[in-house]
């Protein structure tokens, strides 16, 4: 980039971003706030390139020239009208690059725009759901609301070039969004992002009365589905949670998200994907969703299927219900699961216990004519590019068009898995995908990383943080957990282009796993799904063997302790001990309580502790001053303990 063009450049980026999307209950949630956070990128960017201005502007960082978000921004606000269906998905990221003739008042412009747009939204919801419950009571509610609506985005731009995006003292900021608000509000918390006040403005310990009619009130403006009980919101979740229903107002077109699917739904995909190819099967399966909306009342969730089953998916309301009805755990739940009966507090009456006792007999007859059962958890996969801040300074465009080609395949891939996209942006994806797709679809997108990158002559690397998670597990600890492990066990740790994956049960996390992308597959693919696929297929797979090998492991490297996450080293005398064969011979005696060892058993068994040695390996990705990537002596159990998780069919949650 010349010298000249650096004197017009606007370097301009949208925040916070961790704190406006992981804090999320639901999917919608963690949709929305991604879609609002794009939305809002994506009019800063047309109002930069907006032709009836100026200052000649163009969006160089990321490549939007066929971007469907953006060119449905500029049409609405053209008033015109496009045939296609409207984007549902976002595909900008919160920063990117310009250039302008006249970039400081272009940038200034950008700010004002998306300050606007953010007030239209937070305004329809205000006046649609908030309103009339705000002055039904003599609260600080409007006090609040506008504090936390006008002081929560943080804005930064500069002109120039900027060798570090961390440059912070060549940046403006719209506002002293400090001298707005204190780091943590005072008050009651919201329930969802907890150092924001909840709007009420009534302390709990005093009044919880009025708090409690307050939320009572204006649950009855949103509706049972939208805002449940005991959720006590600031304006940020409060507008991330109806968004979806004032889009048309706000943005111009209708988001639908009501279709989104729950976590649990996802965890079942696999289960309704079985039943779905089993014709004998569905009409029992209709049955029992029939019964259950019947005894249930609001469960339908119209349209779900269609995202995940196409068109083979209409017209089964199997498909279309609450996922909680798909699991017999949660069926068992009365608090998870209520029934039209099932009062808020107290024992359920005998007749509403019976109800749930002959929807459960109906399920478990499911489970016995599939043969297979859903199993509790899913996969939420959080992706990044490797060092993009050096790339786009040494290739500038190049890396614009590698990350367009990348942003243009993810949804297809992701769907190719049974997958439902959440945010494809530049260099970032989030994803949430069944369990036995999870890995392979992440690799899968490793390697389009790769190629659109190579295209343009480039080698790039993209890393990846996968949480396994029963869905009984709260989604904010999911996100933090898929953060973790990206940005400090993935990128830091283990060194560019790595996947790092943990499986969080209720009791907490049980493996943390981390891989460079060549150590986590071979020529058939994901070796730890190709492990627990043989295993399966072998019908050998002995829960106690993985459990020995952990406690053997960690006996014969002198830790007192393991956790998940650890590798060991052997040292001293028994540091040149063939672990290969030590592995072998350990399930071999497993497997003698099972099978008689024949040739050909051993033969396996040969083969299967290979790649399961392979895998315990530390596979390290690029380091700085490494060219590729290198294998590390030390050795882990995480490795073989996901392998276990992935080959059960059964689980404690």
């Amino acid at each position: 980039m010349s010298d000249s063009q650096n004197d017009l450049t606007i370097h301009f980026t949208i925040g916070p971003v961790q704190g406006f999307l992981a804090q999320a209950r639901r999917t919608r949630d963690l949709w929305s706030g991604s879609f609002l956070l794009s939305y809002l990128s994506g009019c800063a960017m047309a109002e930069i390139i907006n032709p009836d201005r100026k200052w000649d502007g163009k969006i160089i960082i990321p490549d939007v020239t066929e971007d469907p978000l953006l060119r449905w921004i500029e049409k609405v606000k053209k008033g015109e009208k496009d045939s296609e269906s409207p984007p549902r998905i976002g595909t900008l990221p919160n920063r990117f690059q310009a250039i302008a003739t006249d970039p400081t008042n272009a940038a200034k412009a950008a700010v004002k725009c998306v300050k606007a747009s953010w007030k239209t939204i937070a305004d329809e919801v205000w006046r649609k759901y908030v309103n009339s419950t705000a002055h039904e009571f003599d609260s600080d509610t409007e006090k609040i609301w506008n504090r936390q609506i006008n002081n929560f985005w943080e804005i930064y731009w500069t002109v120039g070039d900027l060798s570090s995006i961390e440059a912070r003292k060549n940046w403006r900021f719209y506002d002293n969004w400090q001298k707005g608000r204190p780091t943590i509000e005072g008050g009651d918390h919201c329930t969802i992002m907890g150092e924001w006040q909840e709007i009420s403005g009534y302390v709990r310990a005093k009044d919880s009365r009025r708090q409690d009619k307050f939320w009572d009130e204006l649950r009855k403006n949103t509706g049972g589905m939208d805002l449940l009980k005991g959720e006590r919101l600031c304006s940020i979740a409060l507008i991330k949670r109806m968004f979806p229903k004032v889009s048309k107002e706000t943005i111009g077109w209708e988001v639908e998200a009501d279709r989104w699917p729950s976590t649990v739904y996802v965890a079942a995909i696999p289960w309704l994907k079985a039943v779905l190819d089993r014709p004998d099967l569905l009409g029992l399966a209709d049955k029992y969703a029939m019964a259950a909306m019947t005894e249930a009342g609001q469960i339908e969730r119209r349209g779900v299927s269609e995202r995940i089953f196409g068109e083979k998916g209409r017209g089964h309301p199997f498909l279309e219900i609450d996922g909680h009805f798909y699991f017999k755990s949660a069926l068992k739940d009365s608090r998870r699961t209520p029934l039209a009966g099932t009062p808020e507090e107290g024992k359920e009456p005998e007749e509403v216990s019976k109800s749930r006792r002959d929807l459960i007999e109906s399920l478990n007859e499911l489970y016995e004519k599939s043969d297979i059962e859903p199993f509790p958890f899913y996969g939420m996969l959080l992706m990044d590019g490797d060092s993009m801040g050096k790339l786009i300074r040494g290739h500038g465009s190049a890396v614009s068009k590698a990350l367009a080609r990348f942003t243009n395949e993810v949804d297809r891939i992701v769907s190719s898995h049974d997958g439902i996209l959440i945010y494809a942006g530049g260099d970032d994806v989030l994803a949430m995908l069944p369990r036995p797709k999870a890995l392979g679809c992440a690799n899968a997108l490793s390697q389009e990383f790769k190629r659109a990158f190579q295209s343009e002559g480039i080698d790039a690397t993209i890393s990846a943080g996968l949480v396994f998670a029963s869905y009984k597990v709260p989604l904010r600890s999911v996100m933090r957990e898929a953060h973790f492990i990206l940005d400090g066990v993935a990128k830091e740790e283990n060194g560019r282009g790595s996947i790092a994956v943990s499986v969080l049960k209720g009791s907490g996390k049980y493996c943390q796993y981390v891989s460079s992308w060549k150590g986590l597959t071979d020529e058939k693919g994901v070796l730890l799904e190709d492990i627990a696929n043989s295993l399966n297929r072998e019908g050998r797979l002995s829960r106690s063997f993985f459990y020995k090998m952990r406690d053997l492991m960690v006996m014969l490297s002198g830790e007192s302790l393991w956790r998940p996450g650890m590798f060991l080293e052997l040292e001293g005398e028994i540091k040149d001990i063939d672990i290969k064969q030590l592995l072998l011979a350990e399930y071999l005696n497993a497997l003698e309580h099972t099978i008689e060892i024949d040739d050909m058993a051993r033969k396996n068994a040969e083969i299967i502790m290979s790649k399961l040695h392979k895998v315990s390996q530390r596979h390290k990705g690029i380091e700085i001053g490494r060219g590729t990537a290198h294998l590390n002596p030390a050795f882990g159990v995480d490795g073989p303990l996901l392998i276990k998780f992935l080959a059960q069919k059964e689980v404690s949650e």
